[in-house]
């Protein structure tokens, strides 16, 4: 019998969880191909194709202990037993010919990142040519789950991060300090760039197998003329 187990990480192509602007999914697929000789009176009919069914099992190859996971696949009939069977399912009588059968196995995990969130200080209003200071936490996040019974791992890791002011402003890191010219209203949001790793437990991390962008909550600073002050004369 031949195992062959490839890991797809093309998430646009894994069914059935689609990708969005905050996740990643990887794709585990196993397939199984065997070849064998049975015996026979009956000499020069055409082989037929062994008839295969719909089943479904848990992570843990069992029918009777639940995981968080279901795989369904198509399997030959008889090969194994499948939830919902009431009785082993029935020999299937073979003729004489080399019988070659194959079934694939596919599952999928997705993982979600976490949003940025982005704060600053003071928090409220900001006197003209005054300093506030903005800060954004860019939330790395591993995820560990399984692939067709194995565990697998997705990380996230913030690799760069820009400010983006209403006032046309543009600046890079995490932590930036920004002052105004004019009195308004302006608002500010940081965008970073996730590099997104995976892989399966005992193997290398496969680095770089993508890259996305998250945008963080939105700040409004509300920027004020400073107080007059008077002078008293005695």
């Amino acid at each position: 019998m031949l195992i062959e187990l490839s890991i797809l990480f093309a998430a646009s192509s894994c069914q059935p969880h689609s990708s969005t602007a905050d996740s990643f999914t990887i794709c585990a697929e196993k397939v199984e191909r065997s070849s064998s000789q049975a015996s026979s009176n009956t000499t020069g009919e055409v082989p037929e194709a062994k008839p295969m069914r719909l089943c479904s099992y848990y992570l843990n190859n069992s029918i009777d202990s639940p995981t968080e996971g279901v795989i369904t696949a198509w399997v030959p009939v008889g090969a194994r037993s499948c939830i919902g069977d009431a009785l082993p399912e029935p020999e299937v009588a073979s003729k004489t010919s080399v019988v070659e059968s194959s079934s694939g196995l596919r599952d999928s995990l997705t993982s979600f990142s976490n949003r940025p969130f982005a704060s600053w200080v003071p928090g409220d209003e900001l006197e003209i040519f005054e300093f506030g200071q903005f800060n954004v936490e860019v939330n790395n996040r591993t995820t560990t789950g399984h692939l067709l019974g194995q565990t697998a791992q997705i990380r996230f890791t913030a690799n760069s991060t820009s400010w983006h002011f209403s006032d046309s402003f543009i600046l890079s890191g995490r932590s930036v300090s920004k002052s105004f010219e004019t009195v308004g209203s302006f608002f500010a949001v940081a965008k970073v760039t996730y590099r997104v790793d995976y892989r399966m437990l005992g193997r290398n991390w496969v680095t770089n197998a993508a890259t996305i962008s998250l945008s963080s909550n939105q700040l409004e600073i509300k920027v004020t003329e400073p107080p007059r002050r008077t002078l008293l004369i005695l």
